[in-house]
């Protein structure tokens, strides 16, 4: 085996993939959960964390629930997700009034708000959510939730999961200037092109290319194809029929 031996000089080079720190003089911490029902902390046999959702503290109780907040976020048509709301009161087939805590709201462009469930599918019979979901939509106020939906792991792909998160990654830590370089990329852009290539040509290495995963989060670039959005993913602007 042989050994290269770096010299001091090249030891001490800055490495051209990471960025000087930010020196942050102050840090705002989260708000609170905005959810109706908190989120117990006890259970030894279950996912259970919290993130930032615009600004605020959200919570999940399952790495479904986690994907399943994300994958909304990563939505463009979707500009916040709330968790543990609505809580709703429903009266079931036998006149019985029940309160309900969907897991999440989502809030969209439109101003539609879709109320979310999230179970396993192996639950779902058990839990009985179908039908409490039926009683709640003939029912709920559309001031209320314009949507009721049910989510399980079969709506969401093994891509949906990486690309939220991957989406969520990006977005934590902007940088304006990136997203400038591929936003005039994107605008002279015919045809379809790659994520690596985008990268490559904005001359910012890996920061290029989260600012083109920034792009497609946004709208201003789609996925050719539905996949990961990797290196060699295509993309092309909204408006392009490829």
């Amino acid at each position: 085996m042989t050994t290269t031996w770096k010299t001091l000089e090249d030891y001490l080079k800055p490495n051209p993939n990471l960025r000087p720190p930010v020196a942050i003089k102050v840090w705002t911490p989260p708000r609170r959960s905005r959810g109706k029902r908190k989120i117990s902390l006890r259970s030894k046999g279950s996912s259970r964390g919290g993130f930032q959702a615009n600004g605020n503290a959200t919570a999940y109780e399952s790495n479904l629930e986690l994907d399943a907040a994300l994958s909304l976020l990563a939505r463009p048509d979707v500009v916040d997700v709330i968790d543990q709301y609505p809580q709703v009161s429903y009266v079931d087939a036998d006149g019985v009034r029940h309160r309900f805590t969907f897991d999440f709201m989502s809030i969209h462009i439109d101003g539609s708000r879709m109320a979310h469930s999230v179970k396993p599918k192996d639950k779902v019979e058990a839990s009985r959510v179908e039908e409490i979901h039926g009683f709640i939509r003939r029912q709920i106020s559309p001031k209320v939730a314009t949507h009721v939906n049910l989510v399980t792991e079969e709506k969401l792909t093994d891509e949906d999961r990486f690309n939220a998160r991957l989406i969520h990654t990006v977005r934590r830590k902007p940088y304006p200037d990136d997203d400038a370089i591929i936003a005039r990329l994107i605008s002279g852009l015919h045809g379809s092109t790659t994520l690596g290539a985008l990268a490559k040509a904005s001359g910012r290495r890996g920061f290029g290319y989260r600012a083109a995963a920034r792009a497609v989060a946004a709208g201003k670039l789609r996925l050719v194809r539905h996949g990961r959005m990797v290196s060699k993913a295509v993309v092309c602007r909204p408006s392009d029929k490829i």
